[in-house]
């Protein structure tokens, strides 16, 4: 369990499924304060709630392994799903004309979609593909137990290369200060970069904060 404070409630429940890395419909909570802008700034109080990841997620690797051994050989579950992206992909106002689904890891499934309409398919900064995303998680984990890796034209490949990049950039800074708030991040950038600074940074404080239409990463620079 943790308890997560925010502006609003929607803020706080957005930050729960950055922290644990996971969409909303596998997060549990309950809501401690509900948040209030007060009047003229006076009285105002912030979203206070107690999450935590739903029971279902909680798999041992053992637990997991032997799950995976009961189910469909992976092949054959790659070119059932791909028949039914086409079906799904079908009712959407896109023009795609490739889609594919292998095994990225144990856990994973990668899934790379690719054709004229890509672009219109990522969206804006990145919006577009990051509901997407979330919309085809949601529905393979609950139907096949499995996570997923989304490609749309080398999209995502891109984005983690721009932030490998930035991280080199400030790693400086983060050897120098004792806190350090990134520029501000867009879309997908936010939850990319938090992923991976948490993953070279096991030891320290980081966390994804949002103040009206921006958010950024603050680190803190002490192990």
């Amino acid at each position: 369990m943790k308890k997560i404070s925010a502006p609003t409630l929607q803020e706080a429940i957005t930050q729960a499924t950055i922290d644990f890395n996971c969409s909303v419909i596998d997060l549990e909570y309950e809501i401690i304060q509900q948040g209030s802008r007060g009047f003229l700034g006076i009285g105002k109080k912030p979203a206070i709630i107690v999450a935590n990841v739903k029971n279902y997620q909680k798999f041992s690797i053992n637990s997991f392994a032997s799950f995976q051994e009961e189910k469909e050989d992976v092949g054959e579950l790659c070119r059932k799903i791909e028949e039914e992206l086409k079906k799904l992909l079908s009712f959407m106002p896109y023009e795609i004309d490739r889609i594919c689904v292998t095994p990225y890891d144990k856990q994973t499934l990668k899934i790379f979609l690719d054709g004229k309409d890509s672009a219109l398919l990522i969206g804006e900064k990145g919006y577009r593909y990051k509901a997407l995303s979330y919309l085809l998680f949601n529905w393979i984990w609950h139907q096949y137990h499995y996570n997923i890796r989304l490609e749309v034209a080398h999209f995502l490949q891109m984005q983690e290369e721009i932030v490998e990049q930035y991280i080199q950039n400030i790693q400086k800074d983060l050897q120098t200060s004792q806190t350090f708030k990134t520029k501000p991040l867009y879309g997908i950038f936010g939850v990319i970069m938090l992923k991976r600074l948490r993953e070279i940074y096991p030891g320290r404080y980081i966390t994804l904060k949002q103040e009206k239409n921006e958010q950024y990463i603050i680190i803190s620079c002490t192990e």
